[in-house]
């Protein structure tokens, strides 16, 4: 599992759709579903439910999104921290 799989789920429940998230993305559509497929068979539980008619988060899928965006959250934040501590010219670790 790596940040990238856990955004790519984030953008498929905010445009509740794989292909448009795929359009959104940049990437194909089969490669977007074998993404989050994959991350599926690894966690174990089953992230959206597909049909004809779209895709639907699951309660599973609910609890990782919730957990997702705080690590996403996370994440960013110290991409930004670290990144404005090197421009200034200051230790990280301080």
């Amino acid at each position: 599992m790596n940040t990238t799989v856990l955004r790519y789920v984030v953008e498929v429940n905010r445009v509740r759709s794989i292909s448009k998230a795929a359009q959104n993305l940049y990437m194909g559509q089969p490669n977007l579903s074998r993404a989050i497929k994959d991350l599926e068979a690894e966690l174990g539980i089953t992230i959206f439910t597909r049909s004809s008619t779209g895709i639907a988060i699951t309660n599973e899928g609910r609890e990782l999104l919730k957990l997702s965006n705080r690590l996403l959250r996370d994440a960013d934040y110290i991409g930004e921290d670290f990144h404005s501590d090197a421009e200034r010219g200051k230790p990280s670790f301080f």
